[in-house]
């Protein structure tokens, strides 16, 4: 069996700097002894009648390999827990939210396996997958790991029984909980991703879906809650790029940062949030399912590494968890049984907490096609970005528009464009130009940041808060024209000049009009050129949204075409937020959107 460090101290969600806890169960889980070509596991119990009585044993036996590393103990009597251990401990490594509660079981019930020690690691799933953390059984939160695992080039299996279920749920602080009530909005994920277009939003927090289960499962949850939805991929957008950056993977660590973020709904097993609520009373989560489209974390038993012996192990351990004793702590914990019937804790769990004891997930497991698709899904929106903003000026913005008690166009448009780059984090580079007509001797656009980082700049300010400060001192030329064809191309120019490939490279033009610039190229040398300097292999697609009646939206379609960006029509500048938002969506179909 493999050697392991000494265990360090632990708590109920404390780990090491490695992120891993060992909880040494001395008492042992179970027990493997071979005889005659037969794993003997051994069940000790202390008698509920009389302790005095010692010891009683269970025996269940299954087929054994030679060369067992249990081998060496007698087959035909009970051990008892002072019996020399005929090999190395058995190494678990159980995902941390259920660590404690095996570890509590385990020493409760004085479990042994012939004498041997099992040790119980801590342990994130996805430091298995990737190798930094290994054992002889592994008990993950979810099943979606046992193929990452697989193509990661881990054995794991064959058999992955599950010993629990608990449902991901999205937990919401009191307020955010009020936000949700004053939106009108559902209480599903559906509604947790219509607030977006409220005055109050309320965050999705995505952990790294490559290292959270719970993070698969809502994105798999908010794609199906708007499937078929015309606004489907703002939505989708939203809910990863409205994310706070670099969260954690631990639910209870993601439960405490609604204490400092209320305004965030972050993905967390249904356990999890119990076992927060009971222990911080005054700070306590609220459960909101995900509606149609949710997901149970299953925590399946398998062995590691490929050794039969590891893999009878895994069975018996299985065998064990799902005794009688074993289905009373772990239901007692918050857990629901594999079948999802809930315990006396989710049936005790008040109506305030959100908790319905009746709920149940009708989902089949996600697909390991579905799971890459999810992590994808998050990678390419999350990916960093190199783009120049590029925003009208002309006399034709200072129109009104209807409804807006007297706001023009420019106005809106500023407003959108700061909600829509604010969507944009720290590691993105993004530039801002404002173009009409003659700006300068040479140039119908004028360059008021350069492409750079909106993360800290060295004296005391942020990028970000330097965009939007320009952003906000936009001001429409009355007698401006539009000069269209001749800011494209030199903007197309401008960021291939600076290509980054470990980024999405892009021009954003925001216009009301239609090229009137006399002096420009036209439409026919405009598209030429961009076609004779079009690289595939350094793609800037040009992203326009056009905005009022006067737009030339065919012209603006054309230079989308033949730059792979997109074109959108909006007659109401309060509009762009969500074109924004589709905008960054389109990511996963291009060029074929």
């Amino acid at each position: 069996m493999t050697d392991q460090s000494p265990p360090a101290a632990h708590g109920r969600h404390r780990r090491s700097p490695a992120r891993r806890r060992t909880l040494t169960v001395v008492a042992v889980v179970v027990a493997l002894v071979a005889a005659a070509g037969v794993i003997t596991w051994l069940v000790r119990s202390r008698s509920s009648t009389d302790p005095a009585a010692g010891p009683a044993a269970v025996t269940v036996t299954a087929a054994s390999p030679t060369g067992s590393p249990f081998d060496g103990a007698a087959a035909s009597a009970p051990v008892s827990a002072g019996a020399r251990c005929p090999g190395e401990p058995l190494t678990v490594a159980v995902t941390p939210d259920l660590a404690p509660t095996l570890t509590a079981f385990a020493e409760r019930q004085d479990l042994t396996v012939a004498g041997c020690p099992v040790r119980i690691d801590a342990v994130d799933p996805a430091q298995v997958v990737d190798g930094s953390a290994t054992a002889d059984v592994w008990i993950p939160d979810s099943s979606s790991w046992l193929p990452r695992a697989t193509a990661a080039g881990r054995t794991v299996g064959p058999d992955a029984p599950s010993i629990a279920t608990s449902p991901v749920v999205f937990a919401l602080s009191g307020q955010a909980q009020q936000q949700l009530a004053a939106a009108g909005a559902s209480t599903d994920v559906a509604g947790l991703l219509a607030t977006r277009k409220t005055a109050a939003p309320i965050r999705v927090g995505l952990p790294d879906p490559q290292r959270s289960a719970a993070a698969v499962a809502a994105t798999l949850s908010a794609r199906a809650a708007v499937s078929g939805a015309t606004d489907a991929r703002p939505a989708l957008t939203w809910a990863v790029r409205s994310s706070p950056a670099d969260l954690p993977v631990d639910d209870a660590q993601l439960l405490a940062r609604l204490t400092s973020d209320p305004g965030t709904a972050v993905p967390v097993t249904e356990q999890s949030l119990l076992a927060w609520d009971q222990d911080h009373p005054d700070s306590p989560a609220r459960a909101l399912y995900p509606g149609p489209g949710g997901f149970a974390m299953d925590f399946p038993v398998v062995a590691v590494g490929g050794d039969p012996a590891a893999t009878a192990a895994a069975r018996e351990l299985a065998t064990a968890l799902t005794t009688e004793p074993a289905r009373t702590a772990l239901l007692a914990a918050g857990f629901r049984a594999p079948d999802q019937t809930p315990g006396p804790a989710i049936s005790a769990a008040g109506a305030a907490s959100g908790i319905d004891p009746a709920y149940r997930e009708t989902s089949d497991p996600p697909t390991p096609q579905a799971v890459d698709d999810a992590i994808r899904s998050v990678q390419v929106t999350n990916e960093g970005t190199r783009m120049l903003a590029v925003m009208d000026i002309s006399g034709s913005m200072l129109a009104q528009v209807p409804g807006t008690n007297g706001a023009d166009r420019i106005d809106l448009a500023k407003d959108a464009a700061a909600r829509g780059l604010g969507l944009y984090r720290a590691d993105s580079d993004i530039g801002l130009w404002e173009f009409s007509t003659r700006l300068s001797p040479t140039s119908d656009h004028r360059e008021l940041i350069p492409i750079s980082s909106l993360g800290p700049d060295g004296q005391g300010s942020t990028g970000a808060a330097r965009l939007a400060a320009a952003l906000n001192g936009l001001q429409a030329i009355p007698d401006g024209g539009t000069g269209l064809y001749d800011t494209v191309l030199d903007a197309t120019r401008t960021v291939r000049a600076g290509y980054d490939p470990d980024r999405v490279n892009v021009v954003l033009l925001l216009t009301d009009g239609m090229n009137d610039d006399v002096n420009s190229i036209t439409m026919d040398q405009l598209l030429s050129t961009l076609a004779a300097e079009q690289d595939p292999a350094r793609p800037v697609p040009v992203i326009s949204i056009a905005f009022g009646p006067d737009s030339d939206v065919a012209a603006l379609q054309q230079i989308s075409r033949a730059t792979g960006g997109a074109t959108y029509l909006s007659q109401d500048p309060r509009q762009i937020g969500e074109i924004f938002l589709d905008a960054v969506g389109q990511r996963l179909c291009r060029p074929s959107c």
